[in-house]
């Protein structure tokens, strides 16, 4: 079993000037570095995967896309029961790690030392990485930050296999449908390197599949 995982599970759009945010496809490789935004249209709950009965704990804003710059079309009262149709991370920024371990079977253009940059978490419990033109996920247990790794066992020995060392500029939105039958986007969480903010999907992806 290898902690870092080359495993092709997004669509990826063409890197040429001009073209729309890049989707990240774990596996595979390209030699320019992803624009941004990059956006994980198959993020927590995974695509497909329709989680009903989610209550809301706090009043919300729904939107219609992730985009969230438009004007609302709809609110939520704490209380209220939703189904969560899908998710999408939203990467302003990429954030920064330093790859402290590489297994036999993985990427022979990744080193121990390379800067990595960092893209956010999968539907499948990965942290998603590119570096030197490829992408990579790495189970997030054995993910350190800052130096600080929970993840004592170890592949190889080496505990934690990559350090974030600084975050970057994300969003994570949820694709909900009301009891009336609206559907919309709402911001879940929105991290920066200094602050993290959450809001009432925090839970989502501990609960089961429908």
């Amino acid at each position: 079993m290898h902690v870092i995982r080359f495993l092709a599970v997004l669509a990826l759009a063409p890197l040429a000037i001009g073209q729309q945010p890049s989707n990240p496809i774990i596996g595979t490789a390209s030699t320019l570095k992803p624009k941004l935004p990059v956006i994980d249209e198959y993020a927590c709950p995974g695509k497909g995967n329709t989680v009903r009965n989610v209550k809301i704990d706090t009043d919300d804003r729904i939107y219609p896309s992730w985009k969230g710059k438009e004007k609302s079309v709809g609110t939520l009262k704490a209380g209220d029961e939703v189904t969560v149709l899908g998710g999408a991370n939203v990467i302003r920024e990429p954030g920064t790690a330093i790859i402290k371990y590489v297994g036999p079977d993985d990427s022979p253009s990744l080193k121990v030392g390379d800067v990595a940059l960092v893209y956010g978490l999968d539907a499948d419990e990965n942290i998603v990485f590119w570096a030197k033109g490829v992408w990579f996920g790495v189970w997030i247990e054995a993910v350190a930050e800052k130096g600080q790794c929970g993840f004592t066992s170890g592949f190889g020995g080496a505990g934690c296999t990559i350090d974030i060392i600084r975050n970057g500029v994300s969003e994570w939105w949820v694709q909900v449908r009301t009891s009336t039958g609206l559907t919309g986007w709402v911001l879940a969480q929105k991290f920066n390197d200094q602050e993290n903010w959450q809001g009432n999907f925090g839970d989502l992806c501990h609960y089961g599949e429908d």
